[in-house]
């Protein structure tokens, strides 16, 4: 198997682990006894409770996250994101789930506060790592698994370029971060929406609401802000080929690696 093969697999099996599961598991799964000790008679056995299926749902890219550590033995920054948003979303669920199930009202704020939080630290992070040996523009776009790097960059000192080289890759990391910049204001405003609608419902069903939102979140964010992100990349992606092409006199067979 090759490493476009053995690279989709991977990527849709994350998909699957990350998005599809966990929002299945919270959508279809919350209902049942918010008590986890609890299981009344006649309940369907799929019906876990909001507390189990909350726990369940948060583990599963947890470790997927922990087993990719470990089996590749490399810090993936995605999947560092990934782990990072999910504790968060832990911690934010221990403070905010009150007896009952009543969700405290501060929540709607907090869950968009770290929804917008995490895309707007890596553009700062892209913006601020443009100056460093190790660019993020590298890990997200511009990677050696992808580019000839040694072959651009022999091509762009032979013609004296290299000004032009480092403009090109400023400008390509200023509108990735502003991609991120724009995924964070949307990060921000779609999970208001949905955990405000949590607060309006009787106590008694903010619990199980919570989960599904929660669940919501990740496949509308997924959805509504991943596809126009990853429609964005692959513009920078093609700008990039385009622009290193008229820059080296490189093709781009030669560009990119195969």
């Amino acid at each position: 198997m090759d490493k476009t093969q053995s690279g989709s697999r991977s990527s849709l099996l994350g998909i699957f682990i990350n998005i599809l599961l966990p929002v299945l598991i919270l959508d279809y799964c919350s209902a049942g006894p918010a008590n986890p000790l609890e299981r009344p008679s006649g309940e369907s056995f799929w019906h876990i409770g909001p507390v189990w299926a909350l726990v369940i749902a948060l583990s599963l890219p947890l470790v997927y996250g922990i087993r990719s550590l470990v089996v590749t033995k490399k810090f993936d920054l995605m999947s560092g994101v990934g782990m990072a948003g999910v504790l968060l979303t832990g911690i934010i669920s221990i403070f905010v789930i009150g007896p009952g199930g009543r969700i405290h009202g501060a929540t709607p704020w907090l869950f968009a506060g770290k929804e917008a939080l995490i895309p707007l630290i890596l553009a700062a992070a892209v913006i601020v790592s443009r100056s460093t040996s190790a660019p993020l523009l590298n890990m997200f776009i511009y990677t050696p698994e992808l580019f000839d790097v040694r072959r651009i960059e022999q091509a762009v000192a032979s013609g004296g370029r290299e000004r032009d080289y480092q403009r090109l890759l400023a400008g390509s990391s200023w509108i990735l971060a502003g991609t991120l910049v724009a995924s964070s204001i949307g990060n921000f405003f779609l999970s208001l929406s949905f955990m405000s609608s949590v607060m309006r419902l009787p106590a008694e069903e903010q619990q199980v609401a919570y989960n599904v939102a929660i669940g919501s979140i990740t496949w509308w964010g997924f959805l509504i802000i991943g596809v126009p992100i990853l429609a964005a990349l692959i513009f920078i992606m093609i700008n990039l080929i385009r622009r290193l092409g008229k820059l080296t006199g490189l093709t781009r067979d030669e560009i990119l690696l195969k």
